[in-house]
């Protein structure tokens, strides 16, 4: 975690999805890392991290993976964001597959444009 800092204000999360592991990563309103964690690909998992955050803008990949989590993160009154990999270059070209830097990139681009290639 970058720091201690509470989930309160304009933040944006991006949410890599895995098949057993996830990671997030929670960025304020000018754009710094508060916040990077793993957690599991359950959706008991994912209720207990996101119930406790108020609604915010979040950014996911499509993917096995991505109808259960988006309709789970709407339901608990997040604005879903979600990606076609095709669409988000900068992870899917990447040379170096790193899930952590991946949630963090979603989380930069939801944050910068949520029209850019992305559909809710």
């Amino acid at each position: 975690m970058a720091s201690n800092k509470n989930l309160h204000g304009k933040l944006t999360i991006g949410l890599d999805l895995g098949d057993r592991s996830s990671w997030y990563c929670v960025l304020d309103e000018s754009g710094e890392v508060i916040r990077e964690q793993k957690l599991s690909t359950t959706a008991k998992a994912m209720q207990e991290v996101f119930a406790a955050v108020p609604p915010r803008r979040m950014a996911l990949e499509t993917g096995m993976h991505s109808p259960w989590v988006s309709r789970l993160l709407s339901e608990l009154g997040h604005e879903v964001i979600v990606a076609h990999a095709r669409n988000v270059r900068l992870i899917g070209e990447s040379r170096r597959k790193d899930d952590r830097l991946d949630a963090r990139t979603l989380a930069r681009l939801a944050r910068i444009d949520p029209q850019l290639g992305w559909h809710r």
